[in-house]
């Protein structure tokens, strides 16, 4: 057995850059919020599920600049507006 591993790769070479997103979040959050709403009830089949959409929603206006934080108000707002329905 050899002491020393071959074929490792350089720890100290630059990282080659990320590709951008190929997801358009603007369009996503517009998406989601038509989405809403036309709900009457909750589009997730659990809290759990909707807590992920809301945590995804912010994930998507922060890529997404001012717009994206206008259109992630709106969806929290529709949202709130869901879940009191359900209660």
């Amino acid at each position: 057995m050899p002491r020393f591993a071959t074929g490792q790769p350089d720890l100290f070479t630059p990282l080659p850059e990320p590709e951008p997103p190929r997801h358009d979040p603007l369009g996503e959050l517009v998406a989601m919020l038509e989405r809403l709403r036309a709900a009457e009830s909750l589009p997730w089949p659990t809290l759990s599920a909707a807590m992920q959409a809301e945590y995804r929603v912010l994930w998507l206006a922060r890529q997404a600049g001012p717009e994206g934080q206008r259109l992630a108000s709106a969806i929290t707002d529709e949202m709130e507006r869901v879940l009191a329905r359900t209660d």
